[in-house]
Parts: structure tokens; C-alpha cells; sequence
């Protein structure tokens, strides 16, 4: 095994042990930032396989062993900025009485990436030179993984804004930036929720809203579950916005008197069926799951229903579907809003 030091308080207390790190780490930490792969790469390696029942292939033979990292660190920094340390370091928690007993402690570190782990070390520490100021979208999302579990947010709080501007998730001017994927905007969520972040909450709400084709689940990102119930709700009422409205117009024509003209209500009424039929929605009622339906496609689809030409008593721009329906679709669409983080506020850490 093959043990890596990296010293952030020459006098520190605390040994943090990270196993299995990358073995592209440099032995030196002063020369971290200038390595190839820094802050995006380095990553931890695939666990190992056990040793038991494994035929080792000739590709293992050259591979080092395995590492571990080490960080010395100040229990004094720890406690003062995350109050998940301060928990585990006061009396009565084994690692607190340890500590105390022996003036030093190896704390175990698991489920955490090495290099975001040192980022947010480096930050605590006050290593602020070395602490990177762009980041990709994985790494951010790492971070604050890390920061909502150490609670530390007033720590890395002077790095946030250039971390979320480096993707486009924040912008200094009054440049409007979308996720520009469901899987984006989920990541937003939760990067804008840790950090308190209002707008890229909101834009990516009503993203997820509009665009997405099934219930939002996040994906394990720990998202608290009422703002996953306020985006799936807010999906579902837009797209039973639309199906109500459609099924409505649909019913007066079938059922109703003449919206214009017999013949012309005929020829909206079939256009309208095939055009429900074919986005999917003519048989579906506010119960139904809407799996496969995201709001906006839906909004397009009904607009696209194409009207044969035919006679009628209006001019026939007024007796078109699409002339008919327009002004009440963009009345639904007024409602994709997104969500208020302010609304919850109650289910914050205390130290957010």
C-alpha cells in the first residue's frame, strides 16, 4: 500500500484518510494545481476486486498498488466551519474521545471523491490560492454534495459565484442561460438549492416543468422530496391545463352549437381527433400518468394540427384550429413559473 501525505496544517490533529485515491495524485501538494487533470480529473479508481476467485489479467501486473491519501488537517478549522465535524469531534463520540485522549486521530473518510474532498480541506484551511475558481458541472455537483453534508456553506461561500459562472448556471450580466437538458437542470436543483441560489432555481424549475417526460426523481441527488413533489406537480397541471382545454374545444365541437357553420365545425372537429390521436391525448383524462408527455412538445403538437382548406362563414384564418387555440394555450403557458426557493426555506440547514 502506498501512503500519500498531504500537510494543510503542518501541526494538524486530524489525520483525514482517503483510500483508494488516484495514482496520478503528485507526491507534493504545492504541485496539485499545476498536475494534468486538475480539478476536473484525478478521480478515485474502480474499488479493487477481491483477491478471492480473480485470475489476475496481464494488464494488472503493471499497476501500482494501491493508495491512500492522507491529509493533515486542524481539528480547530474543522469544527469552527462544519458543524458535521463539530458533532463527531466533541466528548462523547468515539472519535472526540480519541482525540482528546491521544492529542491526535485518523479519521476515516468514505463515499467521497478525493480531489473535491481536498478542494473543500484546501478551503477550510484557508489555502485560498490553490483553490480553483472554474470547475466542471460533475465537480460543482460534488462539492455541494460535500458542502450539504459538512454543512460548511459560509466557508466555500466566497467560491460559489465564480464555480456557477464558470457553467453557466449564474451570469454577471442580464444574460439568460437555460440547463438545456433534463439531466442539467436536475443538477442545477440541487446546486442552486445548497447554495441558495434563486434564479438558476427557478429557470431550472420551470425547465424541468416544461420539459420533462416523466415524474422528476433527481437521480439520488438529495433534493429535499417537497420540491420533487412541487416540480411534478407543477408538470402535471400544466399538461392537464392543456388536455382540459383541448378536450373542451374538442367536446363543443362534437356536442355544441355550430362554432361556425355545420360543414366547417366537421372539418375542425376531424382534424382535431386526428391531431389528439396522434399527440397522444385524446383518451387521456386527469389521471392518467403522462408518461412520454413533456409540456412544452405538447403545446407544440396541438398547435402544429394542420386545418384542411374548406368554406366557411368567417374568414378562413378565424376557422383554423391553431387561430382557435392559440390565444388559450399561451393563457397555460403563463403558468410555467417555476419554483420560489424562498417557499422552502423551512427545509434549509439552520447553517445555509
Amino acid at each position: 500500500m502506498n501512503t500519500l501525505v498531504y500537510e494543510l496544517d503542518p501541526k494538524g490533529d486530524i489525520f483525514l484518510v482517503l483510500d483508494n485515491v488516484s495514482q496520478d495524485l503528485p507526491p507534493n501538494l504545492r504541485d496539485i494545481t499545476t498536475s494534468p487533470g486538475w480539478p476536473d480529473e484525478l478521480n478515485n479508481p474502480a474499488p479493487p476486486e477481491s483477491d478471492l476467485n480473480v485470475i489476475r489479467k496481464p494488464a494488472d501486473e503493471g499497476r501500482g498498488p494501491r493508495r491512500v491519501l492522507q491529509i493533515r488537517a486542524s481539528s480547530k478549522h474543522l469544527i469552527l466551519a462544519c458543524p458535521q465535524f463539530e458533532r463527531s469531534l466533541q466528548d462523547g463520540f468515539q472519535e472526540g474521545t480519541a482525540l482528546k485522549a491521544t492529542g491526535r486521530l485518523e479519521f476515516p473518510v468514505q463515499d467521497w471523491e478525493a480531489i473535491p474532498f481536498l478542494i473543500l480541506m484546501l478551503i477550510i484551511h484557508h489555502r485560498s490560492r490553490m483553490v480553483p475558481r472554474q470547475l466542471s458541472l460533475d465537480r460543482i455537483v460534488e462539492m455541494a454534495r460535500l458542502v450539504d453534508y459538512y454543512e460548511c456553506y459560509e466557508a466555500v461561500e466566497p467560491f460559489v459565484d465564480s464555480w456557477l459562472i464558470s457553467q453557466n448556471i449564474k451570469s454577471l450580466s442580464s444574460k439568460y442561460w437555460i440547463p438545456g437538458s433534463v439531466d442539467r437542470a436536475e443538477r442545477w436543483i440541487f446546486i442552486s438549492w445548497v447554495f441558495n441560489e434563486a434564479k438558476p432555481f427557478k429557470d431550472a424549475s420551470i425547465y424541468l416543468e416544461s420539459k420533462s417526460t416523466g415524474m422528476i426523481t433527481f437521480n439520488e441527488l438529495p433534493v429535499p422530496r417537497s420540491i420533487q413533489d412541487a416540480i411534478n406537480s407543477s408538470r402535471r397541471a400544466l399538461i392537464s391545463g392543456i388536455i382540459e382545454f383541448m378536450q373542451n374545444f374538442f367536446s363543443k365541437l362534437r356536442d355544441g352549437p355550430d362554432q361556425c357553420s355545420e360543414q366547417c365545425d366537421c372539418v375542425l372537429l376531424g382534424a382535431l381527433t386526428k391531431g389528439m390521436h396522434r399527440s397522444g391525448i385524446l383518451l387521456l383524462n386527469s389521471t392518467s400518468s403522462f408518461e412520454g408527455i413533456s409540456f412544452t412538445q405538447l403545446a407544440k403538437d396541438c398547435r402544429s394540427i394542420k386545418t384542411p382548406e374548406h368554406s366557411c362563414r368567417q374568414s378562413y384564418s378565424k376557422c383554423t384550429i391553431s387561430g382557435k387555440i392559440d390565444p388559450l394555450l399561451r393563457n397555460v403557458e403563463k403558468l410555467n413559473v417555476g419554483l420560489d426557493i424562498s417557499k422552502f426555506s423551512e427545509f434549509r440547514s439552520p447553517h445555509s
